[in-house]
């Protein structure tokens, strides 16, 4: 527990850097979807409808994004393009908390606040620390290549850390996928 707090003391400029990146998506989320509010009635309500019958798949999604993001890492494009995902990350939880509060009150809170709280938030953890791994790959290839300092064992240290992290998000994600959407199934009553 120590060495976490260490970390997060350590990275606190990266922390808030990557907060106020999520804070700008959320704030431009919900301006959307308060704007769409009324274009998204019919789409939230067959969500509604059918939402037993629904399943969800996060493990190959983030998968394959935190894949991509930690190959990319490697060239460079790693940054800019986690970055502009967590961008994106923020603009769903903006538009769906809006559009669910908008439309469903109260209850929609509930109800979308639960699941963020089991998929958004979880994977929003995972990330940071994924994040800050695959920023420190970038640099020190950067040292590698440019000032010809030998970083090979802390960049393979580095990416066995990133596929950790990978492996502990697919496990969570596909216990998610398989038995924790029941729990989303069960407040599904909120929507009604």
């Amino acid at each position: 527990m120590k060495k976490l707090q260490m970390q997060l003391k350590n990275q606190k400029n990266v922390l808030l850097f990557l907060a106020i990146i999520l804070l700008c998506g959320i704030g431009l989320g919900t301006y959307f979807g308060i704007s769409a509010k009324d274009l998204m009635e019919n789409t939230l309500s067959n969500y509604i409808l059918k939402i037993g019958e629904q399943s969800y798949h996060f493990a190959i999604s983030h998968f394959t994004i935190l894949s991509l993001l930690f190959v990319l890492s490697f060239i460079g494009l790693g940054i800019p393009a986690a970055i502009a995902y967590l961008f994106f990350e923020g603009l769903t939880i903006g538009f769906c908390s809006s559009i669910f509060i908008g439309l469903i009150g109260l209850k929609g809170f509930i109800f979308i606040t639960i699941f963020f709280l089991l998929t958004k938030v979880p994977f929003l953890f995972i990330y940071n620390f994924f994040f800050n791994k695959i920023l420190s790959i970038t640099k020190a290839i950067i040292a590698w290549i440019v000032y010809k300092q030998n970083k090979k064992d802390y960049i393979i240290n580095l990416a066995l850390g990133c596929l950790i992290l990978i492996v502990l998000l697919l496990l969570y994600d596909l216990f998610f996928d398989f038995l924790g959407i029941n729990i989303i199934k069960m407040i599904s009553f909120l929507l009604n």
